[in-house]
């Protein structure tokens, strides 16, 4: 996968960058329609080219994780579809009194945040209730993808 491929490279010194793309405003199936109006509705943005290009610089700088996505999202919009049930894995973007809150992207929108694989995992965990072992695949977990 481009993921591993990434990583590896940049475990040697070279220049690597996989980046799972959300939607885009201007061109794909989300560009117009049905489709554009559902995830609106929903609480997920399109990637504009302006936003897009941005990210890809971003991504080809050599202090990013080898592996990223860009994906925009209006958090309490997006929670509040949910019907009140957040997942683990999104608990950060909610207050401690359980109302909806931009977490921890509120304070710096534009800055690069790096996770550390022990972060994955703890949410992981917490997300499926048992321990996750990071050499078996993800569907053994209950997870078919991050």
């Amino acid at each position: 996968c481009l993921d591993s491929l990434g990583g590896r490279r940049r475990l040697t010194g070279l220049r690597a960058a996989s980046v799972q793309w959300g939607p885009w405003a201007d061109s794909g199936m989300a560009a117009g329609g049905a489709v554009n109006a559902r995830l609106q509705a929903g609480g997920i943005g399109l990637i504009g080219l302006a936003q897009g290009v941005v990210a890809f610089k971003a991504a080809l700088r050599p202090v990013c994780p080898s592996a990223m996505s860009l994906f925009p999202v209006r958090w309490g919009q997006y929670l509040g579809t949910r019907g009140g049930v957040v997942p683990g894995l999104l608990s950060a973007f909610t207050r401690r009194d359980g109302t909806r809150s931009l977490g921890m992207l509120a304070s710096a929108p534009t800055e690069l945040c790096e996770v550390t694989l022990e972060t994955i995992f703890g949410l992981l965990e917490q997300t499926v209730g048992t321990a996750i072992s990071a050499d078996a695949p993800l569907m053994e977990a209950g997870l078919d993808s991050l």
